[in-house]
């Protein structure tokens, strides 16, 4: 298929760069409006645009990508409220969200991992409906990973520390390698993190959304939904504000009226958005039961040059059989971040950056038995809890003890750990001993994959969607987004959101 440039897709807020003014305001009238333009939502307009709805999507972010090799630039223009959403609760959690006209495929790492079979006959053991099951879904996952191109990472622009990583994981004869990623035009720059420069990574702005534009789907940007419109018990569609991508400063209200609403802001914008228009209260568990797959990183000192921001971002990946849940996988991140993550920062800057090109390092993530809540403060933002259950932190420690042994089995001579009071160690068990005292609030956390906090269900009192994806206290609203997950997923979650889209809106259609 022949992509046009996104910059021709789209239906933007304001005068500037080209963009069409709103002026006044805008109403439109739809058959859907679907809230968010990530995974979630430019899979549901796929299938809805090309079974001939007239779909409207409103996206908070901007039309155009806005990507530079810049860790403030992008905190501003492409993640949910500056990157600053923090979890309070059993320690410091920093949260993850991307915003923008592809939401948080603009950004991630493109690690594109089908959940363990299991999982999804849980989910459709749970909500008594084998359609959710792993037979039922696996045929879709392999429909959407055709269209975004998922295949596993290439030596040739791995890098070297995914390579120093596969090394390590053949010398200890574990199940893993060079990772999947929906990268068909990877060159191996690594900064996914702030947007594919190359159009590389198959993003929804360069996939989905096209198509939904294609077969008539329009794109309002820059735009905050803040209501959601009802009439006689029933969602009747949304209003919000366009603003500037710059200043932030508003243009023009937008309102869009639609048989059907679907949120699609994910597991922290749609509970964050319920809240805030104070309809949560009659819906169920809106913002309970959140899971973010916590973890921590591993470093690994080499003696040979590695430079583990160049080549394919998170491009290789684990599994430890003792440790089912534990995902470990590439970290790659540019120098500064590198820097902060091992707090070589005032007087150790020096020895950071004499260390810098000799790092290796992998991330330990958990799908978590822990759970947060989402609400809204009164001015919109996210109000976020997090609760680690106990078991999370030795299963992150025991998780960086493995992958410990996977670098310095792949060529690193000694490993640490961003965890308060642990040293280098040359081994991976005495650095487990060092870590066995460590409290949670001793650890530098980091979470992007935030689920769960609408949850699909059969029973209005534990869950707030059906598994039509209908909400059970408010007719016409749906949600597709990874926030009705039923449970942790335990991989990275953009591949089942794009699943879960394209099913909901295959039963929407079918409805």
């Amino acid at each position: 298929m022949s992509l046009p440039s996104p910059e021709n897709l789209l239906f933007p807020a304001v005068q500037a760069d080209g963009y069409e003014a709103v002026g006044k305001g805008r109403k439109l009238t739809a058959d859907v409006v679907i809230v968010g333009t990530g995974p979630g939502g430019a899979s549901v307009a796929r299938v809805l645009a090309e079974g001939g709805a007239k779909v409207v999507l409103i996206e908070d972010g901007p039309a155009q990508s806005r990507f530079r090799p810049n860790q403030a630039h992008t905190m501003r223009y492409h993640m949910q409220e500056g990157g600053m959403i923090i979890a309070q609760g059993s320690g410091y959690l920093s949260i993850a969200a991307g915003r923008g006209v592809g939401g948080g495929t603009l950004i991630n790492s493109a690690l594109s991992f089908q959940p363990a079979p299991d999982v999804l006959d849980e989910w459709a053991e749970r909500l008594q409906d084998p359609g959710w099951g792993a037979d039922a879904l696996t045929p879709i996952y392999d429909e959407v990973a055709r269209l975004i191109g998922v295949a596993d990472t290439q030596p040739w622009f791995a890098g070297e520390n995914n390579r120093l990583i596969v090394r390590g994981i053949e010398a200890l004869g574990l199940d893993g390698g060079l990772a999947p990623r929906s990268t068909p035009r990877c060159v191996g720059c690594g900064i996914c993190n702030f947007g594919c420069p190359t159009d590389g990574k198959a993003s929804m702005n360069l996939t989905l959304l096209p198509r939904a534009v294609d077969n008539g789907a329009l794109i309002q940007a820059d735009t905050l939904v803040t209501e959601i419109l009802t009439e006689g018990h029933r969602a009747v569609g949304v209003r919000g504000m366009a603003r500037h991508p710059d200043t932030r400063e508003p243009v023009g209200p937008v309102e869009v009226r639609a048989d059907r609403v679907i949120l699609s802001a994910g597991a922290l914008g749609t509970p964050r958005l319920l809240w805030h228009s104070g309809l949560a209260k009659g819906m169920g568990p809106v913002g309970h039961g959140l899971h973010v797959h916590p973890g921590s990183a591993v470093f690994g000192l080499c003696d040979h040059e590695v430079n583990l921001w160049r080549g394919a971002t998170q491009g290789a990946y684990f599994h430890h059989p003792d440790l089912p849940g534990v995902l470990p996988h590439g970290f790659s991140a540019p120098p500064e971040v590198c820097l902060m993550a091992m707090n070589a920062v005032g007087d150790r800057l020096e020895e950071g950056l004499e260390m810098l090109p000799h790092l290796t390092g992998m991330v330990v993530m958990i799908s978590d038995k822990g759970e947060g809540t989402v609400r809204a403060t009164k001015e919109g933002r996210a109000k976020v809890t997090y609760h680690f259950a106990d078991n999370d932190i030795e299963r992150i420690k025991l998780g960086m003890r493995e992958t410990a042994r996977v670098l310095l089995a792949g060529g690193a001579r000694e490993v640490f750990v961003p965890v308060y009071g642990v040293g280098r160690h040359r081994d991976a068990d005495s650095l487990y001993e060092d870590l066995r005292p460590a409290q949670i609030t001793d650890f530098t956390l980091y979470a992007s994959h935030p689920m769960s906090t609408c949850r699909m269900g059969i029973d209005p009192k534990t869950s707030v969607i059906s598994p039509s994806g209908e909400a059970h206290g408010l007719p016409g609203l749906y949600i597709a987004d990874a926030s009705i997950f039923p449970t942790s997923l335990g991989v990275n979650p953009q591949l089942t959101t794009l699943t879960v889209g394209t099913a909901l809106g295959r039963r929407m259609l079918n409805a």
